[in-house]
């Protein structure tokens, strides 16, 4: 299993959306972005149900 890396807001949304145009390839795009299929695998289902916006992280206050 390959090890994931921290990845930013916009590297997120960009993996997402690279996985949706390569017909969920979900092993494929993990190793090419060097990230784990699971995030990968998140990430689009995330960006599948609330589109960027879900990113988005809501603060406390």
């Amino acid at each position: 299993m390959t090890k994931g890396r921290t990845t930013t807001h916009e590297e997120r949304v960009f993996i997402a959306k690279d996985c949706l145009e390569n017909e969920k390839d979900y092993h494929r795009i993990a190793a090419h972005h060097q990230v784990s299929y699971q995030q990968v695998y998140q990430w689009t289902k995330k960006y599948e149900e609330g589109g960027e916006e879900a990113f988005v992280i809501v603060g406390d206050g």
